[in-house]
């Protein structure tokens, strides 16, 4: 049923009927949800999708009833989508909504100063449900830090120490080749132990610590294990991960990316190739420091979307939309660190030469 619901939302692109259907699917999926899990793939991550779509079109009153309908379909939402859903009740006003999702966002253990620190919330502070908000929480912070296992979080990270220590060490990989790739070992022994003990990691398990974080530090276990160099394969575990809503499904898809070392899901939207050098040079290339896509056949585009479809994740073109949209209108989290590869070359050469494989948007 929901796929139908999506379809139709997607080739529209509005919701101009959505408040009705919103209630009629509520109604109509209640009963279906207390009998199993839900998959997030296809009951969470579409009506994400939407709800972003509507915020690019500053229909942030579709975006806020997609972004109700989204939460009201899984357990535990993510905080990014919370932080967004707070940011569209803002801008119309609803304070009771606005106040709802930044606690909600607390007890994912975002802290009050980077709350604080974000467009448009600084905007509350000195109001009158601020401070009440700011006087309530330490307690919902305690709250948090109670709930969340604080402890398996700190193993973690240590995961990321390990990994850092003697790769910053004087001679680095050259010297100490064979202790990291002991310690990378090691890592990952603990890491499936942790993850046979706990599950996956989520946000539900350790929290997001003081920021929307996508990709916590203990995920450089998995980037380092890649095909290459026949490390351990973290691919089950992901896709596992995303359908239970542990993980959502663009870090998973760049970590499956580092994994094979390719785009398989096109979580590069765009390529920038940059030279400080070339700035004066008559025969440098004409779209240097432009937004480009990778030259993919017709073939590949199609692999590409079947696997971003299998992933939960949006349409390309939707995807390199909301990326293009987050340059100019930043209070929104619609992008993510690795949206866009720059790449620094020395001279115009080189430039022209990587830039062989890259083509122009339409």
């Amino acid at each position: 049923m929901f796929s139908l619901f999506s379809n139709t939302l997607s080739a529209t692109r509005r919701f101009f009927m959505f408040p009705l259907l919103l209630g009629v699917c509520l109604i109509l999926t209640s009963a279906t949800r207390t009998a199993a899990a839900p998959d997030f793939v296809t009951e969470y991550y579409p009506v994400i999708n939407q709800a972003e779509l509507s915020i690019m079109d500053q229909d942030y009153a579709a975006a806020l009833n997609a972004y109700q309908y989204a939460f009201a379909a899984v357990p535990s939402p993510f905080a990014r989508d919370y932080y967004n859903a707070a940011i569209c009740a803002l801008l119309l006003q609803d304070e009771k909504q606005t106040y709802e999702y930044l606690e909600k966002l607390v007890a994912k253990g975002l802290s009050l100063d980077y709350l604080t620190q974000q467009p448009l919330l600084d905007s509350l502070a000195g109001t009158r449900h601020w401070k009440k908000f700011r006087r309530k929480y330490k307690k919902r912070r305690r709250a948090y830090e109670e709930r969340a296992k604080l402890d398996l979080r700190a193993d973690l990270d240590e995961l990321y120490a390990r990994d850092q220590y003697f790769r910053k060490a004087e001679g680095g990989l050259r010297v100490y080749g064979d202790t990291l790739r002991k310690i990378e070992t090691a890592n990952v022994h603990r890491l499936l132990e942790w993850v046979e003990q706990y599950g996956y990691p989520g946000e539900d398990l350790i929290g997001v610590a003081d920021t929307l974080e996508q990709l916590p530090r203990f995920t450089i276990v998995i980037q380092r294990q890649t095909k290459a160099r026949k490390g351990y394969d973290f691919s089950s575990m992901l896709r596992d991960a995303v359908h239970e809503g542990k993980l959502a499904p663009q870090p998973a898809a760049y970590l499956l990316e580092q994994q094979v070392g390719r785009s398989t899901y096109g979580s590069k939207a765009f390529v920038r190739v940059n030279c400080s050098a070339c700035e004066d040079d008559k025969n440098k290339p004409e779209y240097l420091g432009r937004y480009l896509l990778e030259n993919r056949s017709e073939t590949e585009q199609e692999q590409v979307a079947a696997q971003r479809e299998t992933l939960g994740l949006e349409p390309l073109e939707d995807y390199r939309r909301k990326v293009l949209y987050n340059l100019s209108d930043h209070r929104f989290k619609l992008t993510y660190p690795w949206s866009v590869a720059d790449y620094y070359v020395p001279s115009s050469e080189a430039a022209s030469a990587l830039m062989e494989r890259l083509i122009v948007p339409e």
